[in-house]
């Protein structure tokens, strides 16, 4: 009951979020460095083991300096991208994050094994409502990948993702404010 009620909060909140950025010119953000951000992304990968607690997620934090930033969107993303690498990925193989911040900037990745994700699927990917044949069977709206791209454009960021036979690795890096 709990993980079905989480389930429609995650969804309504996606619906919310789209409403904003097409209605409102963006996601607002509420940016300070007064807390790290380590704590917050090891709490997402914590709740996701918790529904794939049998898939690894090796993690490598280097995170000396604070990071000016809205942690709950930086939470909501990070959580989007890494429970699409847990459900599309290979069960075999670890899911690996890195988290980095230097003089340049902040740079989150995800990387999982398995199936690459099709050329075709890759120009559309952070569209709102976007589902690739691949993903069709799949709980959602469609929604995740699109929100975690307003997320990175309101941090003044990036986000891309490379696939091929080897790896899928969604990277999101935003300056040094």
């Amino acid at each position: 009951m709990r993980k079905s009620a989480s389930r429609m909060l995650a969804l309504i909140d996606n619906l919310l979020d789209l409403a904003r950025g097409r209605l409102g010119g963006g996601l607002t953000l509420s940016r300070d460095g007064n807390e790290p951000l380590e704590a917050v992304l090891r709490a997402v990968v914590d709740e996701l083991n918790v529904n794939h607690p049998d898939q690894v997620v090796e993690t490598e934090f280097s995170l000396m300096e604070p990071i000016h930033c809205d942690r709950p969107r930086i939470a909501q993303m990070f959580s989007n991208l890494l429970a699409n690498a847990l459900t599309y990925g290979s069960a075999d193989e670890p899911v690996r994050v890195r988290a980095t911040r230097d003089e340049e900037g902040f740079e989150l990745s995800i990387t999982n094994a398995g199936a690459p994700i099709p050329a075709a699927a890759l120009e559309r990917l952070f569209h709102p409502f976007y589902r690739s044949d691949v993903m069709q069977a799949r709980e959602g709206l469609g929604l995740g990948l699109y929100i975690a791209h307003e997320i990175a454009t309101a941090h003044g960021g990036t986000l891309g993702v490379e696939s091929t036979e080897e790896e899928t690795r969604f990277t999101f890096r935003m300056p040094a404010i």
